[in-house]
């Protein structure tokens, strides 16, 4: 997935091939990348997608079934939400998101050089960035981490659920003891999850970081520019792509208070603030990163305004001798059209916005938010009703 980025230079114009995707990198990416997974065909890509989440969810089933019978396997496995969610649908989720990142990271790096926002004044600046944020993405240093918080997570995982079972189903314990499905979900399929889910933690802080790089170097952004975003409103779409991440991540959430809700008889009341921290959270990971651009769009609104109130001061002062000349003489009528346009230009400043985070940015990430939490409501809220009240808020 590399795209044509072109390299401008004082004296020619060069072309060079780069991927400058930054969702990649880590252990478990490159195992997956090593049979060129996302240049395979779509039909590939989810056959192999499908055979992961298999080989993390179908064992789980098989081994409880075996070793609990029917009825136990209904009541602690089956019921058992989180699980479901983790392997069926949030795996897959990352797994396939990586690559749709990838493409809307690149269609940004490679717009930025046609727009001419980076160019031969600041290109330098802009690709130390990225030559730095590409060791970040490649940091071994970061793998081992990853590796460091997965065995502690093991850890904390084999005791919490022997010391907690009334909380979190017993499906993997016998006896006071880990059995063969347990061994399988603490030794590899959990394990797989949480690299996964460090890793897109990690993604997203290098997004953030990026776009803080980016706010210190002098882009060549205009307050004309009818996105009224000084130019940069195309950020916005890349900020959508991390939509799936959101809505993965939430459904861990969701998932495991499903589980006790079904299993501990606890009431969603519980849990408003769980739920409300997990907004805030949501809105810091997903809505945050373009904030941190505020400052350098402020400057360009502001250095725009100052100049062009530097440049009107001749022409107005002009066109007030003017003024008194013809109404001195009566003879040639001073032409007013450069102040038409002068108040074009300041108006345009004076709408620039310096907040890239809009209405479409906030729907798209609440509902990322709370549409994995609508089944968990509908547990102990009947649907009917909820819809009843929800419509008459609205109508009435």
């Amino acid at each position: 997935m590399c795209y044509f980025i072109p390299s401008l230079n004082l004296n020619q114009m060069e072309v060079k091939e780069k991927d400058y995707a930054f969702a990649s990198g880590g252990l478990l990416w490159k195992i997956l990348d090593r049979p060129k997974f996302e240049e395979r065909s779509v039909k590939q890509r989810v056959f192999f997608v499908l055979v992961l989440m298999l080989l993390c969810w179908l064992p789980l089933a098989i081994l409880s079934f075996i070793k609990l019978g029917p009825h136990p396997f209904y009541l602690l496995f089956l019921r058992d939400i989180a699980t479901h969610v983790r392997f069926i649908i949030v795996l897959p989720i990352l797994l396939i998101a990586r690559q749709s990142l990838n493409n809307s990271f690149n269609h940004t790096i490679t717009f930025f050089y046609e727009t001419k926002i980076v160019n031969a004044t600041n290109q330098d600046a802009f690709e130390k960035v990225m030559d730095r944020l590409e060791k970040l993405r490649n940091s071994k240093f970061v793998d081992l981490f990853i590796l460091i918080l997965v065995y502690i997570a093991f850890f904390i995982q084999e005791k919490s659920r022997i010391n907690n079972a009334t909380t979190y189903v017993p499906w993997h314990i016998s006896d006071g003891h880990i059995n063969a499905a347990g061994w399988w979900y603490l030794l590899f399929s959990l394990p797989l999850l949480q690299i996964l889910l460090y890793r897109w933690f990690y993604t997203v802080f290098l997004w953030m970081y990026f776009l803080r790089k980016i706010s210190r170097i002098n882009l060549t952004l205009s307050t004309h520019h009818p996105d009224g975003y000084g130019g940069l409103g195309f950020l916005q779409y890349t900020q959508l792509s991390f939509f799936p991440v959101a809505l993965a991540f939430s459904a861990l959430a969701a998932g495991m208070l499903n589980n006790l809700i079904i299993f501990s008889g606890i009431s969603i009341i519980d849990y408003k603030i769980t739920i409300g921290s997990l907004l805030v959270v949501s809105g810091i990971l997903y809505i945050f990163p373009l904030l941190l651009l505020m400052p350098m769009m402020a400057k360009v609104k502001r250095h725009y305004f100052m100049q062009y109130s530097l440049q009107s001061w001749p022409i107005a002062r002009e066109y007030e001798k003017e003024l008194e000349a013809y109404a001195t003489t009566g003879e040639e009528k001073p032409d007013a059209s450069w102040h038409v346009d002068l108040i074009g230009s300041f108006e345009k400043t004076q709408e620039m916005k310096i907040v890239l985070v809009d209405k479409t940015i906030l729907i798209v990430f609440a509902v990322a938010v709370v549409l994995p939490f609508l089944p968990v409501i509908a547990q102990q809220v009947p649907l009917k009703t909820l819809l009843i009240d929800l419509l008459g808020k609205v109508l009435g």
